[in-house]
């Protein structure tokens, strides 16, 4: 039988990037959807909230349940934690925006080749193990890489604009919201699947296409066929040449060589 877990995270503290990672508010968003459409808690419901406690506040990234009791995520977002006793909460956002926990994490697997100083990093995976039956769904894991061109779908809990501050850092707003959205498959390569989108919205493309990723989606999932096919490391904004911006996100492809052998050994069969 599920355990019942009732832990209340009521912080509203900041794990910023300069590149688009693990951060955001852990106050729910008035903010208008720009990048993505709203969706309802139980839609991808294998996609998940998780709140990191660290000595500096609370982060938040996104996860994807793979299997009963395991969830796939960007290693960056486990990263400083005790692997054994890991602060890291499953949560939903109840009618006041707080964030309430409903599971612990038991322990996590970063890979083994992944480092902080190496940013976005196609080694930039984890696995966070939770207590059996803890999912509320699971995704299967795509068998092949995807190709240029193909539909992808990503969900996440990120921000839904991305922009730079007055001093030129990546910032953004709107994180909290489960979010999802759909693009195309730009390239694969170097262990990455690469696209290009929108850093918010531009009053001419409807609401849930050209998305990219925003802090606060870290570890979350790019779906192509409906197979978990890609995690969210990280990404950022570079000119279109026209005076504006174009958003890039890069999600680690568990199908390269750099991943594979350690999602076969640390995820259960």
């Amino acid at each position: 039988m599920k355990k019942s877990v009732a832990y209340k995270i009521l912080g509203t503290g900041l794990l910023a990037s300069a590149l688009i990672g693990c951060g955001g508010s852990a106050q729910k968003s008035e903010t208008k959807v720009t990048n993505g459409r709203a969706i309802a808690e139980s839609s991808y419901p294998s996609v998940v909230l998780l709140v990191m406690q660290t000595d500096e506040g609370q982060g938040i990234c996104t996860g994807t349940f793979v299997n009963d009791s395991q969830i796939v995520s960007a290693g960056h977002c486990v990263d400083g934690l005790d692997s054994e006793d890991p602060a890291i909460y499953l949560v939903t956002i109840n009618a006041e925006g707080q964030y309430v926990a409903t599971a612990k994490a038991v322990s996590f697997a970063q890979h083994p080749n992944y480092s902080i100083r190496l940013g976005v990093s196609p080694y930039d995976v984890s696995v966070i193990n939770f207590e059996d039956d803890t999912a509320p769904a699971v995704s299967s894991l795509a068998t092949r890489a995807p190709s240029a061109g193909d539909a992808l779908t990503i969900v996440g809990y990120g921000n839904n604009v991305n922009e730079f501050d007055r001093w030129g850092n990546l910032t953004g707003s709107g994180a909290g919201t489960k979010r999802v959205g759909t693009n195309e498959v730009g390239s694969v390569s170097g262990g990455f699947i690469n696209f290009l989108g929108l850093p918010e919205a531009d009053g001419e493309t409807d609401e849930g296409t050209l998305v990219s990723s925003g802090s606060g989606d870290s570890g979350g999932p790019l779906f192509v066929s409906g197979k978990l096919a890609g995690i969210t490391s990280g990404g950022g904004l570079r000119s279109d040449g026209r005076g504006g911006y174009v958003a890039t996100s890069k999600y680690v492809d568990i199908n390269s060589r750099y991943v594979k052998s350690f999602f076969e050994s640390e995820l259960k069969d």
